[in-house]
């Protein structure tokens, strides 16, 4: 009996011992979850919306330009997702330059951005903080897609840029 108490108390230290040791398996920076880590960018942008003095209530301008901070901070997310077209010409008379004008173009598809923070200023303006999740590994894939189906005169593509269930996803 006196050695099966030994016994088991030298099994029971061990395990207590063995217990409290770190249990790293994924060693370096080269393992599967430090690359998906640094695989994800979140994209952080602010939209401002100015209300607009043609309504007359006073609820439908705060509205209005909380609808317009959001729309703007959604152009934004799009723009550093997807890029931006921009097409100048100049006009010129007799040599001289008379008129410079440039046109930006956007076409794009943003889903799963999450609104973080709306405030609203002193003077009426509205302010939205909006947070988007990507891959960078599956957003490049997905932008050559589109360059390809763009070449081709398709749509855009289907999917999504990030495809963890729990967390908000996007889809371009």
């Amino acid at each position: 009996m006196n050695n099966l108490l030994k016994f088991s108390i030298a099994a029971g230290a061990a395990l207590l011992i063995g217990g409290c040791a770190p249990q790293n398996y994924h060693s370096g920076p080269s393992s599967y979850a430090d690359t998906q880590l640094s695989d994800i960018q979140v994209i952080n942008v602010t939209g401002y919306g100015a209300p607009k003095s043609t309504f007359d209530n006073l609820a439908q301008r705060r509205l209005m330009a909380l609808r317009a901070s959001e729309v703007d901070a959604y152009r934004k997310i799009a723009e550093q997702v997807a890029g931006l077209q921009i097409i100048g010409d100049t006009r010129t008379d007799d040599f001289i330059a008379d008129r410079d004008r440039l046109r930006t173009y956007l076409n794009s598809f943003v889903q799963g951005a999450t609104i973080t923070d709306q405030e609203f200023e002193a003077d009426g303006m509205a302010i939205t903080t909006m947070s988007l999740k990507i891959s960078r590994s599956e957003m490049r894939r997905m932008l050559e897609e589109e360059r390809y189906r763009k070449a081709r005169g398709d749509n855009l593509p289907q999917g999504g840029a990030y495809s963890h269930p729990n967390a908000f996803a996007p889809r371009y």
